[in-house]
């Protein structure tokens, strides 16, 4: 499990990054969509052990307007891929700060982040 998550959390670091410079307070949405799909089309590029295996070429080609936030809970967001293609929704769950922590296709996660404390910038 630890393994998992660690190769989960620096192989995505890239798409928080990317999405959200600077790395604190909470993202807004338009970054948290950035991040659900990048995590999508990283995980169609390889298997990183989350049990269902690598996702297939389409997951890198989604149309505009295919992720959305599916719930937002103190401390964490879950937000809804869909591959119409398929006939499939990653559910992807990223801390409010836009770390992200697991993704499966039920949506239902055993262990939520707990949030985070406020952290600020040095002046």
């Amino acid at each position: 499990m630890l393994k998992k998550l660690a190769l989960i959390i620096s192989v995505l670091f890239a798409s928080h990054a990317l999405a959200h410079p600077g790395g604190h307070g909470p993202v807004d949405e338009e970054q948290a969509l950035a991040i659900a799909e990048n995590v999508a089309r990283r995980l169609a590029d390889e298997d990183f052990e989350l049990g269902f295996g690598q996702l297939k070429p389409s997951w890198k080609e989604l149309p505009a307007g295919s992720v959305r936030v599916h719930t937002r809970g103190e401390g964490y967001i879950i937000m809804a891929v869909e591959n119409k293609m398929e006939g499939k929704i990653l559910f992807v769950l990223m801390s409010e700060n836009g770390s992200v922590y697991d993704a499966n296709f039920t949506g239902t996660f055993k262990r939520l982040p707990e949030p985070q404390p406020e952290q600020t910038q040095p002046q």
